[in-house]
């Protein structure tokens, strides 16, 4: 058995549009458009009004950590659906369970995990482009699995073994779509501008958003029945079974 690159991205693309997905959609797009309107004006003392200004320096940017942390948070919650079979609800088990400890190691692996990516593309574009297929699917197994950052990459690596060059082209077919659907949202949001062409940007980034999660949790799913294949059923007359 081999990794179904179509499977994947239509698997991706059926949850994306199912209510939870729809749902997602409207979170992420929340959160960005909060994250859009709620930005620090000022990062310095200013004449004239600089208590005031700095005062609004620091609620915003608050805010915006506030909002980063949120948006962690629905990602974690969104791979753990989108790997599940839950398609219409979604448990609280998933936004409750261990949820401190995975929103820390997802953002400390965040972190590192950029740095590997941008230490390898600093070498040669192709040691990046193979840390970035062989460790993506890290953030699964922090949110899925409960595992730290550095059990997460272990377990990325093993899970994508054999199965590299097709889930590279995973990868670029997902960006491909991803950058079909800036585009077309863009263009109307690019001429309308304002506060609606900015919403419209949001709602288009928070499409492409979880579609690459369902997409990323989809593909991590089949990584693992094909690690795990399920064990057949003895058929009566086959060698070495009872007839």
């Amino acid at each position: 058995m081999v990794f179904h690159i179509i499977d994947a991205m239509t698997d991706g693309f059926d949850r994306t549009r199912e209510r939870n997905g729809l749902l997602f959609v409207a979170a992420f797009a929340v959160l960005a458009l909060l994250g859009a309107f709620v930005t620090p004006t000022n990062l310095g003392p200013t004449t004239g009004t600089a208590p005031t200004l700095g005062l609004i320096d620091v609620v915003t940017g608050l805010l915006s950590i506030a909002i980063s942390i949120a948006t962690l948070v629905a990602a974690i919650v969104a791979l753990r659906t989108f790997a599940s079979d839950e398609r219409e609800t979604i448990p609280r088990e998933f936004l409750r369970h261990n949820i401190g400890l995975a929103t820390l190691n997802a953002f400390v692996g965040s972190v590192v995990f950029v740095l590997l990516v941008v230490a390898g593309s600093a070498l040669l574009l192709v040691p990046g482009l193979f840390v970035l297929v062989t460790l993506y699917y890290w953030s699964v197994f922090v949110a899925v699995e409960d595992q730290n950052f550095v059990a997460a990459f272990r377990s990325s690596w093993e899970l994508t073994k054999g199965s590299r060059i097709r889930l590279f082209g995973l990868g670029v077919a997902v960006i491909a779509i991803g950058l079909a659907v800036t585009a077309v949202v863009g263009l109307p949001a690019l001429l309308i501008g304002g506060a609606i062409g900015v919403a419209l940007t949001q709602i288009g980034t928070a499409i492409v958003t979880v579609y690459t999660i369902a997409t990323t949790a989809r593909a991590y799913d089949q990584l693992t029945a094909l690690e795990h294949p399920p064990e057949t059923e003895p058929q009566p007359g086959v060698a070495g079974t009872p007839a």
